[in-house]
């Protein structure tokens, strides 16, 4: 029989194809997996409130990349979540920025990236800003265990990704404290499953699709809240302990980074990598896919941390993103109304300071609250009387924090002032140096809080005195409600607390009172539609149209006692200290 020029060729042709992708499968083949995670919206290479270079920038990483690249042909790019909130870019382009497309999708596009993962802080940063990031990303953004219980899975469970002729599959998985880290008026309908679970039902299927599996986890390694019903906040070391088959683990959250190995269920080993926060490191992952024994291959992997913080920034990538860059850098200089006193935030820990004084009258006014509770959430710093600038609200408060309203009783907010009490005074008059409990500072060697400073809570709503010469457990006495009617500590009370408060892993709110998130979820109330910026900015607007400066209501409704000697301790410590940790996860 005869074959045909035309089907000659085809076959041919697809003979060629088959070999050509066998000879990808043969022998051993090296891919690299450059992995971020917790960037936080740093995407350019300065910081635009202040134009101090960062440590580390998506600018940097597109530098790292490209030089990978050269070098390598398969080279793959994640990032394992919290993109959305963090930074007064992302900000800007949140609330402000309505003319240009979708800031972090262009960022991610450019950097090439071929999947990421749904971080807590892209959740809660809300629908409308996840969705805008979706709807322009050229990359899949993932997450196995977020689905809604009428129309099924949220986003993709996972991502196929092919480099010569390897198959590597990519799963990701949320913590799933965003059950509870996230007010449910703001989460909607969206339900969050045991991540072991989905784990352990979707590494068998992987297993037989791709040649490696690689999980791309939003979630610390171990520890953090216990969270009802669920393994954890921190599921890497659990799924670890009940699923066997992954190769290599990227994850996140916790802001610890780290390179190791572990065993799984079945004693084999699994490379666990976490670059940690803010881009000032890279994940870079070598996986060497041997296939000299047929077309199973054998998986070998080694990971290393790299430094980003003398890398150069991209030009190119910065080029491309300059026009967002000076929107940014106008919006932040903008002057949007005039302060009528300073704003300290320094004095916060042994006297009523003006700084928190302004977060009580916003929070106070927020859902008709009858007790305001609130925390340092700013490096020490004073903002003179004058021009406010946008700027000056992002130093005031750093975090993308929402009011919450909860209903807690009058023994669990004096709980509150105690657990917090605890952890910042001495008991004077036996023997102490100091007023607060101290340490150096291993960087400056000024004397710092042994407690970071935003576990530190002030009231507004009530009077109290807290008594440094009692032992701790004994210091904090209400008076009356500040309108000076009964306090009852059988009394539910409409608390205005931030988010952090209401759900974050270290909430001494949480810490002193017990209570747990299925129970906090019942306190709920409300949240607030925007975050406390921007019930600082709207208020200068608001006071600017009616060429007003903006005051300050004095609260003073707090002091420690005794008076004598707590000015005798005061007027021999020196305390300059930076209030809140660089790796704060607010």
């Amino acid at each position: 029989m005869r074959i045909s020029g035309t089907i000659k060729c085809l076959f041919l042709t697809a003979l060629c194809v088959v070999i050509s992708g066998c000879s990808e499968r043969r022998g051993v083949v090296s891919i690299k997996v450059v992995a971020t995670t917790d960037v936080h919206g740093r995407f350019f290479a300065d910081n635009c409130l202040d134009g101090s270079e960062r440590k580390g920038s998506l600018a940097k990483i597109s530098t790292f990349l490209k030089e990978q690249r050269e070098k390598n042909d398969n080279v793959i790019y994640l990032d394992a979540g919290d993109i959305l909130q963090g930074s007064v870019e992302m900000y800007h382009d949140v609330t402000a920025q309505f003319v240009r497309p979708n800031l972090p999708a262009q960022a991610y596009n450019l950097l090439r990236c071929d999947a990421v993962t749904m971080g807590n802080h892209d959740l809660s940063a809300g629908a409308q800003t996840y969705a805008r990031l979706m709807q322009s990303i050229k990359c899949p953004v993932l997450s196995a265990n977020l689905r809604y219980p009428d129309s099924g899975w949220f986003l993709p469970p996972y991502e196929i990704i092919e480099r010569h002729g390897v198959r590597i599959a990519v799963l990701g998985l949320i913590t799933p404290v965003v059950k509870y880290s996230i007010p449910r008026d703001m989460m909607g309908d969206l339900n969050v499953s045991d991540p072991i679970e989905r784990a352990r039902y979707w590494v068998p299927v992987l297993k037989e699709e791709a040649d490696v599996v690689v999980g791309l986890f939003h979630s610390g390694l171990d520890g953090g809240r216990t969270v009802s019903g669920y393994s954890g906040e921190n599921i890497v070391s659990g799924i670890l302990a009940e699923v066997p088959g992954f190769d290599v683990i990227v994850y996140g959250h916790d802001h610890i980074p780290a390179c190791m190995k572990m065993a799984d269920c079945q004693g084999d080993s699994v490379l666990l990598i976490n670059p940690g926060p803010y881009a000032e490191k890279a994940a870079v992952v070598t996986l060497d896919i041997d296939f000299s024994n047929g077309d199973t291959p054998a998986v070998r992997s080694a990971g290393e941390l790299v430094d980003m913080t003398s890398e150069k920034p991209d030009p190119e990538f910065s080029a491309a993103l300059s026009g967002w860059h000076d929107d940014v850098t106008h919006y932040t200089d903008s002057v949007i109304g005039k302060l009528a006193v300073p704003l300290e935030v320094n004095p916060a820990l042994w006297r009523s300071a003006s700084a928190i004084d302004m977060i009580h009258s916003i929070q106070m006014r927020f859902m008709g609250a009858e007790v305001s509770l609130t925390a340092p959430v700013s490096t020490a710093l004073t903002i003179p009387e004058g021009d406010f600038k946008i700027r000056d609200a992002f130093r005031l408060y750093q975090f993308d924090n929402n009011m919450v309203s909860v209903l807690l009783k009058g023994s669990e907010i004096r709980d509150v002032l105690e657990y917090s009490a605890g952890l910042f005074y001495n008991t004077i008059g036996k023997g102490a140096d100091h007023l607060l409990k101290l340490k150096p500072d291993d960087e400056t060697g000024n004397m710092i809080p042994e407690t970071d400073a935003s576990a530190y809570i002030s009231a507004a709503g009530i009077d109290y005195t807290i008594d440094v010469s009692k032992p701790q457990g004994q210091r904090v006495r209400i008076l009356s409600m500040s309108d000076g009617t009964k306090f009852d500590n059988d009394k539910s009370y409409r608390t205005t607390i931030n988010t952090f408060l209401y759900s974050g892993s270290a909430s001494v709110l949480l810490k002193a009172t017990g209570l747990s998130d299925k129970e906090m979820q019942k306190r709920f109330q409300s949240s607030a539609g925007a975050d406390i910026r921007y019930y600082i900015l709207t208020k200068f607007e608001m006071n600017t149209e009616g060429k007003k400066a903006v005051d300050v209501k004095r609260y003073d409704n707090w002091k420690l006692v005794p008076e004598k000697a707590v000015d005798g301790y005061l007027s021999r410590d020196t305390i300059k200290f930076s209030l809140i940790s660089k790796n704060a996860q607010w």
